[in-house]
C-alpha cells in the first residue's frame, strides 16, 4: 500500500471516529433532553434558549449537562444538609459547623421549648427550605403545613438536580449564628474549579430579604463581575475580618472536585460552615456580561468531572468515551 493510500486511509477512520461520536454525544444528548423536558423549558425560561450539550460551552449549559450526566456520589452528600455538615467536620475539623439541636421526620414533632430561642429550622432535602424562629412568636399551624409541603416530594427533580432524588427527607433546629453585637453573618460564596478557590461572591442582607452580593479576589480586591441576581455591595464596603480564612478553609472543602461553591459564613472573626453546593442557582445565574461569566468560570474543566474520570456501565461509557474526545478534539482547536 502506498504512502498517501494510509494517509487517506488513517484520514478516512479518524473521519469516521469523529462523526460517530459525534452521533453518539448528540444520540444521548436528545435522549436525556427528552427526558427531562420539564427542565429544559425552565432553561429554555431563565436562558433564552435550550441547552448546548454537544459539547456544553457556557456554564450554564455545564450545569444542565452535570444534572444529566455527571452523578458524582458525593453530590448527594452536598444535597443533604445533615450528610453535609457530618462531611465537613471530617474535612475540615478546624471549621466551626452550627450545632443540630433536634431533628426528625415532622415539624410539629418539634418540642416546644425550642420556639421560645433563637434557632432556624430547617428540611435536610431542599435549598432554602429554612424557616428563622426569633424567639418570640411562631404560628406553629402554618409552620408545620410548610414543612409537611416540603417534606412531600424529593427536591429539584422538575430541574433534574439528581443529587437531593434520595436525600432523607428530616426536619431539623440548627443554632443561629450571630455576633456579639447582634450582627447577622456575612456570607462568603467561595466559587472554585479544578479543586482550587477562584473567587468568592460576597453577600450582605441574604437572611433578611435585602440582598447585596459582589464578586471578590482571593486576596479581597473587587472584581468587574456582576450577577443579575441581586444588587451589588456599596463600593466602599471591606470584606470581613474573617475573608481570607475563609479562603483558606475552603481549600479544604473543594479538593478534587471539577466545580463546586462552598458556602461559609463570617462572624466577626470566626467562620462557619453554610453550605455545599454542586446546582448553583440550579445553574441557571445570569451574569451582566461574557468576560463576566469567564472570569469566574473559565478554569471549569468537564474533563476533570467525575463522569469523565470514572469508568461508567453501559452506554453511559460509550457516551463517556465520545464525549472526552469531542472535548479533547475542541481543546486542541
Amino acid at each position: 500500500m502506498q504512502q498517501h493510500d494510509v494517509v487517506l486511509l488513517n484520514c478516512r477512520v479518524l473521519a469516521w471516529m469523529f462523526l460517530s461520536d459525534w452521533l453518539v454525544v448528540r444520540l444521548a444528548s436528545f435522549a436525556m433532553l427528552a427526558r427531562h423536558w420539564q427542565a429544559v423549558i425552565s432553561f429554555w425560561s431563565s436562558i433564552g434558549r435550550l441547552p448546548k450539550l454537544c459539547p456544553p460551552e457556557s456554564q450554564n449549559d455545564k450545569f444542565f449537562w452535570r444534572k444529566l450526566f455527571d452523578h458524582n456520589p458525593l453530590f448527594e452528600t452536598f444535597c443533604n444538609k445533615l450528610a453535609s455538615k457530618k462531611w465537613v467536620k471530617c474535612q475540615c475539623p478546624k471549621l466551626l459547623v452550627p450545632k443540630t439541636l433536634w431533628e426528625g421526620w415532622s415539624a410539629a414533632d418539634i418540642p416546644e421549648h425550642f420556639f421560645t430561642q433563637r434557632v432556624f429550622v430547617k428540611a435536610n432535602n431542599g435549598s432554602s427550605y429554612n424557616i428563622r424562629i426569633d424567639g418570640t412568636t411562631c404560628d406553629r399551624q402554618s409552620l408545620d403545613k410548610l414543612f409537611d409541603r416540603w417534606l412531600a416530594r424529593p427536591y429539584g427533580q422538575r430541574q433534574a438536580e439528581w443529587g437531593y432524588r434520595n436525600v432523607p427527607r428530616k426536619v431539623f433546629v440548627e443554632q443561629t449564628v450571630g455576633s456579639a453585637k447582634n450582627e447577622p453573618p456575612v456570607l462568603v460564596q467561595v466559587f472554585a474549579m479544578a479543586g482550587k478557590p477562584v473567587c468568592a461572591h460576597c453577600m450582605i442582607g441574604w437572611k433578611d430579604g435585602e440582598r447585596h452580593g459582589s464578586f471578590y479576589s482571593l486576596s479581597g480586591e473587587r472584581l468587574p463581575v456582576r450577577d443579575m441576581d441581586c444588587e451589588p455591595i456599596p463600593v466602599d464596603w471591606q470584606v470581613p475580618e474573617g475573608f481570607q480564612r475563609a479562603i483558606e478553609q475552603s481549600k479544604l472543602l473543594v479538593r478534587n472536585i471539577d466545580h463546586v461553591r462552598c458556602d461559609l459564613m463570617c462572624v466577626d472573626q470566626q467562620v462557619w460552615f453554610s453550605e455545599m453546593t454542586p446546582y448553583s442557582a440550579s445553574g441557571l445565574e445570569k451574569y451582566a456580561t461574557r468576560e463576566a461569566e469567564e472570569l469566574v468560570y473559565k478554569n471549569w474543566n468537564l474533563r476533570q468531572s467525575w463522569f469523565l474520570t470514572t469508568p461508567q456501565q453501559g452506554w453511559r461509557q460509550r457516551y463517556a468515551e465520545a464525549l472526552l474526545r469531542l472535548l479533547n478534539d475542541t481543546s486542541a482547536d
